[in-house]
């Protein structure tokens, strides 16, 4: 009986069910309801089975057993072994029930009793009343068999290893305070948050390298909305990943959408579709916002002067500033999102609460940024910027997630930077180059085929052209000081070389693009420990651009699983 088993009394209304059912939803605890065995009780002796006479039986069986019931209850879940999760007994009701667990000497039973004012227990009562569809005559003094019995409250006052006052608190204020009293919340210090970022003005690749790395992290998270497509080659074929986490059709992990998001809500659909995702696995914060018709309307002139995709995002995230006096859709008002969304009335909750419960659990996360430090709204050469900061910082911002998790911050940066094509007539609408070349010049120099090149470098979301330009260092030491990273992921290897297109090792790599990765390194203060050494081209080279990625990393995503807590133990 080495798992610890909390035991949870008090009178009626003072949130012991809703914790202990919290407690089994968000921290993996099995929850034996009391209830289930007095039905099952009820039914194998033909009784009745409403809460009074489910009541009524449970005194019976105190007489029958002096109390011993609900220990042989455990004491069967224990035997029957098949898990380690700590096991919670959501009403325990006589101190003899208590006392026959303490007779065992068992050291890792908790026993919290919860209590509070009589003039809240009879309000909240009142209200519970209220809510439910068939009329309950029952006074609260007839409902709550603890009601009159000072005697076994106070010996549970005595007794409680945990002992809280409720009142004018609600369920998650009661699962707040008990979590910290048990001392199972996650650590805040434990860092298990890797992130990807791009290091340029977006189109680095980070799709790519996301997916590369998402079969190792137990949950993925996006950030960002639909004006970036990250387009991903991978066993199943090419797929282009606009709001999803990328790689998410080709791994088991949780998918999360954060709250930061803006999401075209038919694209994001026929997305899910696509990549054959369900319900289980994906989550949608339920205030991630949702872009409107007239948010993409709002945005065809930036169309022509920034070249900006108009997919709404930025409109959709002015109108939440501006929107908050009322006319502003969530997610959660979406029902067509519904099966994804979770809300204050729904048991699914906000992603801050589903990582929570992921940290809790020692799950590794991977957090895919979007586009590149170079359009940062805020530190990028305004007004030819996207609407969000797209640094790191920007990025656990909109997902909720705090800067003491991060493990790792992989900046993805292509060898030669690139901007979208300029509209006809509108000559640096889409900013600058800082060494504008030609992809003619590129292909000619690496020995590669212009044509193919050209043709591959189109926008994932918009598919139009594409600008480049040589190596920019100052842009490449701006992003590395806002984002600070630990890894440089580096793509396009073949842009310097058409033969490292072939390499799997890096000491096939040509000599000069050795020497420009001990370069990246020395003004990073990172190690480059990804390298892309092409992309998709035509399809009879799909094969070969599935063993693409040179892997020089000393970790791996996944992480070790926290034990099973002990008592007075926190998380590691």
């Amino acid at each position: 009986m080495s798992r610890k088993v909390i035991l949870v009394s008090g009178r009626i209304c003072t949130w012991k069910t809703d914790l202990s059912s919290k407690l089994e939803r968000r921290r993996g605890f099995y929850h034996l309801r009391t209830s289930d065995k007095l039905r099952e009780i009820a039914a194998q002796r033909d009784l009745p089975q409403d809460r009074k006479s489910l009541q009524t039986l449970g005194d019976t069986l105190d007489r029958e057993t002096n109390g011993a019931w609900i220990y042989e209850f455990v004491r069967d879940a224990l035997e029957i072994g098949g898990s380690s999760s700590p096991i919670v007994v959501d009403h325990l009701r006589h101190r003899e029930q208590v006392v026959h667990f303490r007779a065992q000497n068992m050291h890792n039973v908790v026993h919290v009793h919860l209590y509070a004012d009589e003039s809240f227990l009879s309000s909240e009562f009142r209200r519970r009343k209220e809510l439910k569809p068939e009329p309950v005559s029952e006074s609260y003094e007839d409902a709550d068999p603890l009601h009159g019995n000072d005697e076994d409250i106070r010996w549970f006052k005595k007794d409680a290893d945990i002992r809280l006052n409720v009142t004018n608190t609600d369920a998650e204020d009661t699962f707040v305070r008990v979590c910290a009293a048990l001392r199972i919340n996650p650590d805040q210090q434990v860092r298990c948050v890797d992130v990807v970022v791009g290091g340029q003005f977006g189109s680095e690749g980070k799709g790519n390298i996301a997916a590369y790395l998402s079969k190792e992290y137990d949950v993925l998270v996006r950030v960002g909305g639909p004006n970036a497509g990250h387009t991903v080659a991978s066993p199943s074929g090419e797929f282009t990943y606009h709001q999803l986490p990328s790689g998410a059709k080709d791994c088991d992990a949780e998918l999360l959408l954060g709250p930061g998001m803006t999401i075209d809500v038919s694209k994001l659909l026929k997305e899910v579709e696509q990549a054959g995702i369900d319900e289980s696995r994906l989550f949608i914060d339920p205030d991630a916002m949702i872009i409107s018709s007239e948010d993409i309307e709002q945005e065809n002139e930036l169309r022509d002067c920034i070249s900006s995709t108009a997919s709404g995002s930025g409109a959709a995230a002015a109108r939440r500033i501006m929107g908050r006096a009322g006319n502003t859709k969530l997610a959660k008002d979406i029902p067509e999102l519904g099966p994804f969304v979770g809300g204050r009335k729904t048991s699914r909750g906000s992603t801050m609460r589903r990582l929570e419960a992921a940290f809790a659990s020692g799950k590794s996360v991977l957090l895919e940024g979007t586009q590149g430090s170079g359009l940062s709204l805020y530190h990028g050469p305004y007004p030819h910027v996207t609407s969000r900061d797209t640094n790191v910082a920007g990025c656990l911002a909109e997902a909720g997630i705090s800067p003491a998790r991060l493990r790792r911050v992989i900046l993805v940066t292509r060898t030669t930077p690139i901007r979208v094509a300029n509209p006809e007539g509108r000559e640096r609408s889409s900013g600058t180059l800082k060494y504008e070349t030609t992809f003619d010049a590129i292909a000619k120099k690496a020995g590669l085929d212009a044509g193919q090149v050209k043709k591959a470098e189109k926008t994932s979301t918009t598919r139009r052209d594409r600008r480049v330009g040589h190596f920019d260092w100052e842009l490449f030491r701006k992003s590395c000081k806002l984002n600070a990273p630990t890894d440089i992921a580096l793509t396009f290897a073949d842009y310097i070389s058409s033969n490292n297109q072939d390499a799997r090792r890096f000491e096939q790599l040509t000599l000069p693009t050795r020497e420009f990765i001990e370069e990246l390194e020395l003004v990073s203060q990172a190690r480059v420990t990804l390298i892309n050494t092409r992309f998709p081209r035509p399809a009879e080279h799909r094969s070969a651009d599935l063993r693409s990625t040179i892997d020089r990393r000393s970790w791996r995503g996944n992480l070790t699983v926290v034990p099973e807590l002990k008592q007075g133990e926190r998380a590691e």
